[in-house]
């Protein structure tokens, strides 16, 4: 505005905080002021670059659901010594459970789960193979770990990108504290999330994940299952008018040629756009690869701040 004395477009600026919890609170904000939040597009920044100066437009994105498992075994702890061998051990029961999950290539185990999994468009795997950047070898440098692990098939980006997941993303029970103690514990617990790409239903596939732990749920213990937040998958077209405004406006603010991937998080909110508001979303990310996003010491470089600037400029005008 200080150099032009206008915007080229009308602006909405829609800010909310809870995303990580699911956004439980934005669709029916949405709705209710559909018509003052009337638009053409959405752009939303809360994704990455493959790399340090390489302009990325993420054009789809995995979505998730979650759960949480609880079995029980005793009505309290229990000494080991004086029970053991007779009582279930629900940490235990636990663990055989969840290694139900996986087979041996990490593939997920549960029945129908690959069911609607839509393939992969041979454009994007050419594309993705031309990056320029070597994922394997990305990856293996921010984690630390000693190989790369996954389905059988893919490559790891394609596994992060277009394929569906189940993880533990924690699980508890029993003594915790220094040195030991030696008891059955009366009960443990994990929480799981799916992360689900484009075709699936997350309905469907806790309903799937419901039935194969109670299918494999050890002798001797009863499961609880309580279900979590969830979001949708989103996918769009790259190439359509839109996608192409934002390739040019990445190329003008970076100065060479645009990555177009997808990412194996989750944004709910852009589904919601889609299905109350009717708009498409251009997802122009600004994180790098080592930002350690929900880690300590998350970082976003004052160089891609800046670069946002530059972005949002150009993004105007393209879209004008």
């Amino acid at each position: 505005m200080e150099e032009h004395h206008d915007l080229s477009v009308n602006l909405h600026l829609v800010i909310e905080g809870e995303e990580e919890i699911g956004s439980g609170n934005l669709g029916s904000f949405l709705e209710q002021n559909r018509d003052a939040l009337k638009c053409d597009v959405a752009v939303v920044s809360d994704t990455g670059m493959i790399a340090r100066g390489v302009p990325t437009l993420s054009y789809g994105l995995r979505g998730v659901t979650a759960l949480e498992v609880k079995v029980t075994g005793p009505k309290m702890d229990l000494h080991s010594g004086v029970f053991g061998g007779a009582v279930a051990n629900p940490i235990t029961a636990l663990a055989q459970l969840l290694a139900t999950l996986h087979d041996r290539q990490g593939r997920v185990a549960i029945a129908g789960f690959y069911d609607r999994v839509k393939p992969l468009e041979d454009w994007e795997r050419e594309a993705w193979r031309k990056l320029p950047v070597d994922g394997d070898k990305l990856i293996l440098e921010e984690t630390g770990v000693p190989e790369l692990f996954g389905e059988a098939g893919y490559n790891s980006v394609e596994r992060i990108w277009a394929r569906p997941t189940a993880e533990i993303n924690g699980i508890g029970g029993g003594y915790q504290g220094q040195g030991t103690k030696t008891v059955i514990a009366s009960h443990a617990m994990a929480k799981l999330t799916f992360r689900l790409v484009p075709e699936q239903e997350g309905d469907e596939i806790l309903k799937l994940a419901k039935e194969h732990l109670q299918k494999h749920l050890p002798k001797g213990v009863t499961m609880e299952i309580t279900t979590g937040h969830s979001g949708p998958w989103y996918l769009t077209d790259p190439h359509s008018a839109l996608g192409e405004a934002a390739q040019r406006a990445l190329r003008k603010a970076f100065n060479r040629d645009p990555a177009l991937i997808r990412e194996g998080g989750s944004i709910p909110i852009v589904s919601q756009f889609r299905e109350i508001l009717g708009v498409e979303t251009l997802l122009m990310g600004l994180a790098l690869p080592d930002c350690r996003a929900h880690s300590p010491n998350e970082n976003f470089p004052l160089e891609n701040f800046e670069g946002g600037i530059r972005l949002n400029k150009a993004i105007l005008q393209e879209l004008a």
